[in-house]
């Protein structure tokens, strides 16, 4: 079980106005929620207060554990508030919208933030944002169509300490799960991501996109231990990887590793 290492820090004072709304950050402890975290902090138009993870019932978060996402509320020194989407509800949508329909009700959110950066697949507009209209929430979208290479070295140069979580073929090995995302392997990443074609899955003649050097597309997850907000780094037991097999949205030959 993950747990914040001993030594307390101070973290860094927030930026908060006289008229700023009251602010929560859509969580699964990776880089990209933990940026938008840091620009909602120092957002002087915004007071962040509480992390929220979207949790379809009975899920297992593999590549983004809950009592790892605990750790990182305790270190960063906010709630982690849990909306659990019903299992095979009516609509989807409107799952997500009571949701956060009740955040602006039980917590006073006016505004939350997330870490999207692109549309996925066939969507035609960003998901919370538009959930978050409907429920009379306005959306935060620090990192919308950020250029993913600034990205990735903004994580560096502020000092996040990251990690795979999870990794999938044919873009990476098993190796690549519990490796720190450092400089050398956003040198690799770039050179993955400059290929303009992936090469198919084994037993599947269908060619892939090349990588999204963000992952935005789910090639990669991570997991943030340490930061710029964090009370003290979260400490882990790093363990073999996992294979993963018949999860939802895998295709035919490709591997995933957590």
């Amino acid at each position: 079980t993950p747990t914040p290492c001993a030594g307390p820090r101070r973290r860094e004072d927030q930026a908060v106005g006289p008229q700023a709304e009251c602010c929560a950050v859509s969580w699964t402890g990776g880089k990209d929620c933990n940026l938008a975290l840091l620009a909602a902090w120092r957002d002087a138009s915004l007071r962040v207060a509480a992390l929220v993870v979207f949790r379809p019932e009975g899920a297992v978060f593999r590549a983004h554990p809950l009592c790892l996402m605990e750790a990182q509320a305790a270190s960063l020194g906010l709630p982690l508030v849990h909306v659990v989407i019903p299992r095979d509800p009516p609509s989807y949508k409107e799952a997500y919208v009571r949701g956060i329909r009740r955040l602006r009700e039980q917590h006073g959110v006016r505004v939350l933030a997330t870490g999207d950066m692109d549309l996925v697949g066939t969507m035609a507009r960003n998901w919370i944002e538009e959930c978050a209209e409907a429920a009379g929430v306005r959306a935060f979208l620090p990192l919308w169509q950020v250029d993913r290479a600034s990205l990735l070295r903004r994580l560096l140069a502020e000092r996040f300490l990251v990690f795979f979580s999870c990794v999938k073929s044919p873009w990476f090995e098993a190796g690549w799960v519990g490796r720190q995302l450092d400089a050398a392997a956003v040198s690799e990443l770039e050179t993955l991501a400059a290929q303009p074609e992936a090469p198919a899955a084994a037993g599947s003649g269908e060619q892939v996109k090349p990588l999204d050097l963000g992952g935005e597309r789910g090639e990669y997850h991570t997991m943030c231990l340490d930061g710029p907000l964090y009370g003290r780094r979260v400490a882990v037991t790093l363990t073999q990887p996992l294979e993963l097999e018949s999860q939802p949205g895998q295709r035919e030959g490709e591997r995933w590793w957590t």
